[in-house]
């Protein structure tokens, strides 16, 4: 599944805040076959992009999403890649310590892009007891998320989130991703 941008339109003049204008193709694709369970909504969750590399049940690569620089972005590179994360670094020593806890058993070879989160990342908005990351590019992990039962307007989601709480730990929910 590939994660949809957003399903309103973004403001520029408001920092890129969401404003309640559906944004185009993906507000049609949601409203049109949401009901239909082409589309799939999980939880966001606040933490850092990570890929994770397995082979044969092991973990043999660690790498964290690296954003264009201003400088990078005028000369048109707009997307971010995967950089390594330096196991010896103090800065992405917690990205390790996530992926280490992350049950890999049924995790089949390839990368598989997921967020870390947990007590030492991102000042801990889940209020865990340890890292770990969330594989939200493999499959079963990701159905494993889906919440059913999400408003798709503006005002339905402005209500409804307020009220649910995290799957992944003590909190509430900080929004939706869509994948189609």
């Amino acid at each position: 599944m590939e994660k949809i941008q957003t399903i309103f339109e973004r403001n520029p003049q408001r920092g890129g805040k969401i404003s309640d204008q559906p944004a185009g193709d993906a507000a049609r694709l949601i409203l049109g076959i949401v009901s239909g369970n082409e589309c799939r909504a999980t939880e966001k969750i606040d933490g850092t992009n990570v890929r994770l590399t397995v082979r044969n049940h092991i973990l043999v690569r660690v790498e964290k999403r690296r954003n264009p620089d201003k400088d990078q972005k005028a000369k048109g590179i707009i997307e971010p890649w995967y950089v390594d994360a330096n196991e010896e670094s103090s800065e992405d020593k917690w990205i390790w310590d996530a992926a280490r806890n992350t049950d890999i058993t049924e995790v089949e070879d390839g990368e598989w892009s997921g967020e870390a989160y947990g007590k030492n990342i991102q000042g801990n908005p889940l209020n865990v007891d340890r890292n770990q990351v969330f594989l939200f590019s493999h499959p079963t992990v990701l159905a494993s998320a889906t919440i059913d039962s999400v408003p798709v307007t503006f005002e339905g989601l402005k209500e409804w989130l307020p009220s649910k709480r995290s799957k992944f730990g003590d909190a509430p929910i900080e929004g939706i991703v869509w994948w189609s």
